[in-house]
């Protein structure tokens, strides 16, 4: 009689998946910060507001595809509450990070680019 091994909920993807939002969320707020930030400073002839609401929305969009990887782990997690906080927090985080490209945003559609 042959053991068979737990099964865990699937590939090795799926350990990283409660975390996901929040990886995703410091990437895309990084990401964003950085590089309209640079952008805004250094390269005075480019349309900055297009650029700006563009890698906004990049970033919104890298964050939701985070938050929706942990929502569907925190549905999976009944029997794993370390899986389940991890999801609800990595939840959270993402917010909390699509409220900062938010603001970065604004900030940045307000702040004229290179300045005189």
């Amino acid at each position: 009689m042959a053991v068979k091994a737990p099964d865990n909920g699937g590939d090795r993807r799926s350990r990283f998946a409660p975390w996901a939002g929040l990886a995703a969320g410091m990437l895309a707020a990084l990401a964003q910060h950085q590089g309209v930030g640079d952008t805004l400073h250094f390269r005075c002839g480019i349309d900055a507001e297009a650029l700006d609401i563009g890698v906004g929305i990049g970033a919104w969009c890298l964050i939701a595809a985070g938050a929706w990887i942990s929502w569907r782990a925190l549905a999976d997690s009944d029997d794993a509450p370390a899986r389940a906080f991890a999801s609800r927090l990595s939840l959270m985080a993402a917010g909390l990070f699509a409220v900062m490209v938010a603001w970065q945003t604004v900030a940045g559609l307000i702040e004229p680019a290179c300045r005189p």
